[in-house]
């Protein structure tokens, strides 16, 4: 386990540095609570939609199941537990940055993170940009970027969370979230594991799912203590293990094996000085796993990767509406394994981002250049704006250019790697409409991606697989976002509902780009009665199809989930959760059969 987190909680109780009063405006407390405050301060022409703690209590664990059911995003499932990719605005997995705190996690082997290693219950809040980011968050961010994030409060309280859950195909949950602070300290902690057999039947054909057990554990610790009136220092840590046999297909079986570590370690100094504001982030992150063809046989591939990244981000407040923004950034990866070899990179890059507030009219405009070994990085910038007509009717758009850098499994891989590719491009552009009335909101965006340079593995002349740059594509769509909260009766009623039209187009073939759906719409609602609380979960995904010619296809499906929670007794509350409740036989890839109907309670413990 990451020993730099006992480090951390002894520091905690261990600390009598003293610190007084600190500033009290709106801006110095999102400076201080928020660890990537560009999230909030440079996304005025896009949409930024936040999931709580309330939403993330509401799901499963993983990521893949929060945002299955709260977004228009799309998942490729290889089966329950299994390797889960996402689409945004109909780009590939590698095309969507996960934002930690701040700082880009996507694999250094597969430029893209799988969504079942990511366990919510450590954050408070997650929050999701469609669109494009590469200027503030580098390589990938062109369909859009998910952010998880960790957030202080100096309320001088402390709060606990436990939560025990068994469930369908001998299924265990635990995990634990505390929050500790004072006027000048504050502590986060949260734990959680889940392990299955994940046995289930595959709806009416009789098969079962089998080499699909899977256990992970993940930590979380986030810190921040004053140093003096107008310094902070604040450290996040993150450490997940786990380990899963991937199952097989209905007409082929598998005995292999997976098991991955990752460590995340950010260290951050904040420094405010009149109208400056100084900030520096070290971070340190691992990524390593092992691959077993035969689970029953010793002989494994391995990869390991380390990066070391330094941030560093001055501010100056030049007017109470202006704001200048340098950011200046280094990258060092090191990677080694199976297939590679030994492999390294180094990344440098310079941002400068402007914002404006005029009145009712907000613009920003953002420009970032990068030096890396190996390729050329274009210059790349976002323009936003946001002007407000009335008080209930905002209207934004933004435009920008993105790209993504080739992985080391795309440069290096011993038998077929390519290290004169181009980075992956996009010029990109959108226009969003907000409404926001008493009780209902809803926000409707549309949008159009040019993509060039597209890397792609195919066969040479020798029939050996390469990633060449071949393909050009281009993307629209629309998204919508909507919630509805009211008083009915003697409860309260919220309602939530996103949909997604996604049009990913081949420019040679003019085809639907494989595994895209067209459609994607999801709805819950959430009744509160007191000491009764009723959740209701849905979503429908569109027919995708499975070959570049769309001969071939998936048929669409409608879920269903239906959540009972009931508070026994004050700090003491049971959870049954019904998922699939309408039994559908559904897959997101060919042949990966997803669960029927299932179970899970959970019993959590508020004190």
């Amino acid at each position: 386990m990451n020993r730099n987190i006992f480090f951390l909680i002894a520091f905690f109780f261990c600390s009598n540095l003293q610190i007084v009063a600190q500033n009290d405006t709106i801006n110095w407390l999102d400076e201080v609570r928020l660890s990537d405050v560009k999230l909030k301060s440079y996304s005025k022409g896009q949409l930024v939609q936040v999931l709580g703690e309330a939403d993330i209590q509401k799901s499963a664990p993983s990521l893949t199941s929060l945002l299955k059911f709260n977004s228009p995003f799309f998942f490729r499932e290889n089966g329950q537990g299994m390797v889960s990719s996402i689409s945004v605005r109909g780009t590939g997995a590698a095309q969507t940055a996960v934002i930690w705190n701040g700082v880009n996690i996507n694999s250094q082997f597969t430029g893209q993170t799988d969504f079942n290693t990511i366990n919510t219950r450590g954050f408070e809040n997650i929050s999701l940009k469609p669109g494009g980011g590469s200027v503030i968050y580098g390589s990938g961010a062109i369909g859009g970027s998910v952010h998880l994030n960790n957030v202080f409060q100096f309320d001088e309280k402390s709060n606990n969370k436990l939560r025990l859950g068994y469930g369908s195909f001998e299924t265990y949950q635990a995990s634990y979230k505390g929050s500790f602070s004072n006027d000048k300290t504050s502590l986060n902690i949260g734990l959680g594991s889940v392990m299955s057999e994940n046995n289930y039947s595959y709806p009416r054909t009789g098969a079962v799912n089998e080499n699909g057990d899977f256990y992970n554990i993940s930590l979380d610790a986030s810190f921040a203590h004053w140093m003096g009136e107008n310094n902070i220092v604040k450290f996040y840590s993150n450490y997940y293990q786990g380990a899963r046999g991937f199952s097989g297909t209905l007409d082929r079986p598998s005995r292999s094996k997976y098991e991955d570590k990752n460590s995340r370690n950010l260290m951050e100094w904040k420094y405010f000085m009149g109208k400056l504001t100084s900030n520096l982030k070290l971070a340190w992150i691992e990524e390593e796993f092992k691959y077993f063809e035969n689970r029953n046989l010793s002989n494994f591939s391995v990869g390991k990767v380390q990066s070391a990244i330094i941030k560093y981000d001055l501010g100056y407040e030049i007017s109470e509406n202006i704001k200048l923004n340098v950011l200046a950034d280094y990258n060092k990866v090191t990677g080694e394994g199976t297939g590679i070899g030994d492999a390294q990179r180094r990344i440098g890059g310079l941002s400068v981002l402007w914002s404006h507030g005029l009145n009712d009219f907000q613009y920003q405009f953002s420009l970032r250049q990068e030096a890396a070994e190996g390729y050329e990085s274009p210059l790349l910038f976002s323009v936003g704006t946001s002007y407000k007509i009335t008080d209930g009717y905002f209207i934004r758009f933004n435009t920008s250019r993105n790209f993504r850098v080739p992985t080391f499994n795309d440069l290096f891989w011993q038998e077929g790697g390519n290290v004169d590719l181009n980075p992956e491009t996009s010029l990109q552009a959108e226009i969003g409409n907000e409404f926001h009335f008493d009780e209902l909101s809803f926000n409707l965006t549309g949008y159009i991606i040019d993509i060039n340079d597209l890397i792609r593995w195919i066969p040479d002349s020798t029939g050996v697989w390469r990633p060449i740059n071949t393909a050009e594509s281009y993307n629209y769509g629309l998204e919508l976002f909507s919630g509805y909260e009211t008083s009915m009766g003697e409860g309260f009623l919220s309602l939530n509902g996103s949909y997604g039209y996604s049009r990913a187009i081949d420019k040679e073939t003019k085809s639907q780009l494989i595994y895209t759906p067209k459609h994607k719409a999801t709805f819950s609602a959430g009744y509160n009665l007191g000491e009764l609380e009723l959740i209701l979960q849905s979503l429908y995904n569109g027919r995708i199809y499975t070959s570049t010619d769309n001969e071939y296809e998936l048929d669409g499906y409608y879920l269903m989930n239906l959540g009972i929670a009931y508070s026994i007794m004050p700090g003491i509350t049971l959870q049954v959760n019904m998922d699939n409740l309408l039994n559908k036989k559904y897959q997101s890839l060919p042949s990966r059969i997803m669960p029927g109907r299932s179970i899970q309670t959970h019993l959590t413990f508020n004190f």
